[in-house]
């Protein structure tokens, strides 16, 4: 094998490798959407969970990709570890996908496939169209690099080197599965590792015994991109991972016991090498899938058993973002949507903490509320650090002005969540000083508080939905709490030239009012800014 033909196999694996990333990229829009909607719907179920994972896979041509996403879906808790084993399977048989296509030896019209997939992307001024474009002109460079490998290898024929070791791995084919799983967890994709083994079989290089023992590597070295993804997330999404390469490694071992009599029956499948190599890859993963299926409850318990330790919900502070979700920016959006929703929650928590601290006249709730003021920040603080991070990935302008909209009911929660502290600070300081306010003034205070209560709970029940009228019913009772504040205060001053109340209680009184009145302005600000999305998402669905 010559140099130049080295530089050959280089460029055409490379062409190969871009054309599955311009396939993945063209079409992840689509295919993350669709999986995001199933996902809840199906995976509890494993059969329909396989489907998924398959489907998913064969789309984006990337069982690591598909892998990748689980862990993180996973270990940012939209997920459960028992319902992603289903997906891990059907992962494992998407992927063959690519095999299969390159089995249909169009090589000769890479070319021509490319053209028209540029000529569909060049000419289309929609973005759908121009996607699936991207995606054809993809896959014709698949075909391209797979022509090119195939010309460079052809000059191994007269290497007694490589026939050498084909023969060696023929004969034994852990040596093979060794080397092909080496390699594929290098360059992380058994798509690759695949393609090269076809593009061998082409030029008849390479017998269906040596090809099937690499075919087995390429599959647990794709176990690797899974792993290293799993490493910093949770025990959840660690055995994700554990999962994938116990899967790939009981596959393997299974098939290398029964390897001659497989390779027989792969061998009546068809007269062409490439073609019992992709069926030998096909088969091989939808048999290891219909084995383990029924078992799949005793391989949860066994991955349990191999990583220990409890799934812990974390009450307060970031649940959602991961940032190995924005390689799937639809997860990713979706991930942080339910963290402001989380954080909404918090907020209401703290409210209520601090509320009740003023009615019952107590400062024993402080500590409480200063845990979850400081949970409030770091939510805060994790939304606005990961949004400007998914817009960066080239989001639709839609989803960007939801990322902005997201940032900015962030901002305002966090600004609600500083008023309580202050306000819980002023009730300890009241308690501390022996501070008693009359009857009158905590009468007005109860009535004041339960108003702007209720008025943070009709956002809470509205946010996903508002609509003009409640908008204005929050826009009423932001302006008579304003009202209420100036009314209390003016009663107030006439309780003092009374007597009725000490000026000491007076100014903690008037404090807390000042601070219930900031409060409604902001829940008011969040209010408009939902009312404003929904109008552009409503414009939108018009257009």
């Amino acid at each position: 094998m010559e140099f130049q033909d080295v530089l050959v196999l280089i460029g055409g694996i490379a062409l190969f490798i871009y054309g599955i990333t311009i396939i993945s990229k063209s079409l992840e829009g689509f295919a993350y959407t669709s999986f995001r909607r199933w996902l809840n719907r199906i995976t509890s179920r494993p059969g329909a969970g396989v489907i998924l994972g398959a489907v998913f896979t064969a789309i984006i041509q990337s069982s690591s990709a598909t892998t990748v996403t689980v862990v993180s879906l996973v270990n940012s808790g939209m997920l459960s570890f028992e319902n992603t084993l289903g997906i891990i399977f059907g992962a494992n048989i998407g992927t063959t996908m690519t095999a299969q296509i390159i089995a249909f030896n169009l090589g000769v019209y890479g070319l021509p496939i490319f053209a028209v997939g540029f000529l569909i992307y060049f000419i289309s001024k929609k973005d759908s169209i121009k996607s699936i474009g991207n995606a054809i002109l993809g896959f014709g460079l698949i075909f391209v690099g797979i022509q090119f490998m195939e010309s460079a290898v052809a000059g191994l024929s007269d290497s007694p080197y490589f026939i050498n070791l084909f023969v060696r791995i023929s004969k034994n084919p852990i040596l093979g599965v060794l080397v092909s799983a080496v390699f594929t967890a290098i360059e992380q994709s058994s798509s690759v590792t695949v393609g090269i083994v076809e593009a061998l079989g082409a030029q008849n290089l390479i017998s269906l015994d040596a090809a099937f023992a690499l075919v087995i590597g390429a599959n647990i070295g794709t176990t690797v991109t899974a792993l290293l993804a799993s490493i910093g997330t949770n025990v959840q999404g660690r055995r994700v991972a554990v999962s994938h390469v116990l899967f790939n490694l009981f596959g393997a071992m299974i098939f290398l016991i029964i390897f001659r009599p497989f390779i027989n029956l792969v061998s009546k499948t068809s007269s062409d090498l490439v073609r019992q190599i992709a069926n030998a890859h096909t088969l091989f993963n939808v048999i290891c899938t219909l084995f383990f299926l029924p078992f799949v409850n005793i391989f949860a318990k066994t991955v349990k058993k191999i990583v220990p330790g409890e799934a812990l919900t974390i009450e307060e502070g970031v649940k959602y973002l991961d940032k190995r979700l924005l390689n799937m920016p639809s997860f990713a959006l979706d991930a942080l949507r339910k963290e402001v929703s989380g954080l909404r929650e918090v907020v209401h928590r703290n409210m209520c903490t601090v509320f009740e601290m003023i009615e019952q006249n107590s400062g024993k709730l402080i500590q409480k509320v200063n845990i979850t003021e400081n949970a409030i920040n770091s939510i805060n603080r994790a939304i606005q650090s990961f949004a400007p991070l998914l817009v960066s990935k080239s989001l639709p302008k839609e989803h960007s002005i939801e990322v902005n909209f997201l940032i900015n009911v962030s901002t305002q929660l966090e600004r609600i969540g500083d008023i309580l502290r202050g306000t819980a600070e002023l009730e300890v300081e009241k308690v501390h000083n022996g501070i008693v306010f009359s009857d009158a003034a905590k009468a007005d205070l109860s009535k004041m508080l339960n108003i702007v209560r209720k008025e943070f709970e009709l956002l809470c029940e509205n946010f996903e939905n508002m609509s003009e009228e409640v908008f204005y019913k929050i826009e009423g009772v932001e302006q008579s709490i304003d009202r209420m504040e100036m009314e209390l205060r003016d009663a107030h001053v006439a309780r003092l030239m009374s007597g009725v109340c000490l000026p000491e209680a007076g100014i903690i009184y008037v404090d807390i009012l000042s601070d219930l009145e900031r409060i409604s302005d902001h829940i008011y600000k969040i209010a408009r800014l939902v009312l404003e999305f929904h109008r552009k998402e409503q414009v939108k669905e018009r257009v």
